[in-house]
């Protein structure tokens, strides 16, 4: 009997199922490393929205530090001061319009925000982020619970009784006149690419005048 001649082509099943095998383990292994990518991808793009918010924060301080008192062009003085958005209506909240407390910080909760600050992560030829913030002087019958008595608009000072402020000291502990560090909320919202949003706030205690 030729035991020879039996036994021809096991070595090549075994060697096909062999790289069957290896076969689907490459395959496995290079959606495992696809995946990750894309992981990391969207990891990237998170971290570089919480980066661009930066952005937005320090537009927003800069638009307060416009508003002060001491500046006679202010929204408190010159009402067509007052910024507003794309669409005309206020972001600089409270402002015009009262903030209602109930509200989430999203379009369509129905707050205004800012025109968009198209921004561009370095080596890009086009934007690819949109900032845009909403400012809240933290006053008004939000704080007194008190319908209509508001300062919150910006066309009315501040007091230090329906705003949170506190007052600012002289050399011998006493509050000096009409002088205090007054609150402000920024909330900033992200977008970019592959749906990535985020939001940020930021509080800021900027010195004012007070009453």
């Amino acid at each position: 009997m030729n035991y020879r001649n039996k036994q021809q082509g096991v070595v090549l099943v075994i060697a096909l199922i062999a790289l069957m095998a290896i076969s689907l383990a490459g395959v496995a292994l290079m959606r495992s490393v696809d995946s990750s990518n894309v992981v990391s991808g969207n990891i990237a793009f998170n971290e570089a929205a919480i980066q661009m918010a930066d952005i937005g924060a320090e537009q927003a301080y800069t638009e307060i530090m416009g508003n002060l008192s001491s500046n006679p062009n202010s929204c408190q003085f010159v009402a067509a001061n007052c910024p507003v958005n794309n669409a005309g209506q206020p972001y600089f909240y409270p402002d015009v319009s009262a903030l209602d407390e109930t509200r989430l910080p999203s379009p369509a909760g129905g707050l205004n925000w800012s025109k968009p600050l198209s921004q561009k992560l370095p080596g890009d030829t086009t934007p690819s982020y949109s900032v845009h913030y909403l400012i809240e002087r933290m006053c008004g019958s939000l704080i007194t619970g008190v319908a209509g008595d508001d300062t919150a608009n910006l066309q009315t000072q501040a007091t230090f009784a329906k705003c949170k402020a506190v007052p600012i000291y002289d050399t011998d502990s006493a509050p000096l006149a009409e002088l205090g560090k007054l609150f402000y909320r920024v909330t900033v919202e992200v977008t970019g690419p592959r749906d990535t949003r985020g939001l940020s706030q930021y509080f800021f205690g900027i010195q004012d005048k007070v009453n």
